[in-house]
């Protein structure tokens, strides 16, 4: 009896066919064909979408009970490393070369300072590999990370916030604080420059009772300026500068020179000026 393949068939058809895999699958296939009589192959191809190939594979397992393996793992590109036995030795000692493990030997982990261009430049260059065999920096960047070898920056030991001796030169900072403090000819001054500040429609964040409007995109600043600070501990006076350029030795002793007519006014001094 021929199977009439009505739509409800051929999606249970279908349906079955997909569940199976390998072998199964082909004699499963064979055997529906068996069933749809003459021109069952070019039927299943057509109404069904099935591979002829696949079909006479499964009908030739179905009449011979040979079943034919499926070699899955010889299929496929090979590897590079098989077709160049060395590539995987050179690349190794090539990043081994090139990496540096974790500063605080907490790790036995190695991070490259190497970059995959740098990496096939020296096969071309010093391993003699040809350009058509060596892959692309792409295929090398992911090549190195598989081998141990990850993309990192070493950062460096972090420094020791505090030593033996530092209880001892703040204890000197102080006592020349305060013997310049009780030196009438002596002014001290703390000076201090921060990071540069963007002036602009920019929100600080603060918060204001009158209401500031600020640019919610393109943040351009109309200028950007660097502040410079003097501070005088005795007497807490304040004076703030501010500059487009960058705080120089020379732009410091500027302002000590602006303020000094106001300074020397507090000290007394047996130099003439």
């Amino acid at each position: 009896m021929e199977i009439q393949l009505t739509d409800e068939t051929k999606r249970v058809i279908q349906s079955t066919e997909g569940l199976l895999k390998g072998a199964a699958r082909r004699v499963y296939m064979a055997s529906v064909v068996a069933q749809m009589g003459r021109g069952g192959q070019r039927r299943a191809a057509k109404e069904l979408g099935w591979n002829r190939d696949v079909i006479r594979k499964g009908q030739h397992e179905l009449q011979s009970g040979i079943i034919c393996v499926d070699a899955f793992s010889s299929r496929g590109r090979k590897r590079l490393e098989d077709h160049l036995p060395n590539l995987d030795k050179d690349i190794r000692e090539i990043a081994e070369a090139a990496s540096q493990t974790d500063p605080t030997f907490r790790t036995t982990q190695l991070y490259r300072r190497l970059t995959a261009g740098e990496l096939r430049r020296q096969l071309l260059v010093e391993r003699g590999y040809l350009p058509g065999q060596v892959p692309s920096e792409r295929t090398l960047r992911r090549k190195l990370t598989e081998k141990g070898f990850p993309p990192r920056k070493v950062a460096k030991s972090k420094p020791i916030r505090k030593i033996k001796e530092t209880d001892a030169i703040f204890n000197e900072v102080h006592r020349v604080n305060k013997h310049a403090d009780a030196d009438p000819e002596a002014v001290r001054v703390s000076i201090d420059t921060k990071a540069v500040v963007a002036i602009g429609d920019l929100s600080r964040g603060g918060k204001s009772r009158q209401g500031e409007n600020a640019a919610d995109h393109d943040f351009e600043p109309d200028q950007k300026l660097r502040p410079f600070g003097i501070f005088r501990p005795d007497t807490n006076q304040t004076w703030l500068f501010f500059t487009s350029g960058s705080v120089t030795a020379d732009f410091m002793i500027d302002r000590l020179e602006d303020i000094w007519p106001e300074l020397k006014k507090t000290v007394i001094l047996h130099i003439p000026w």
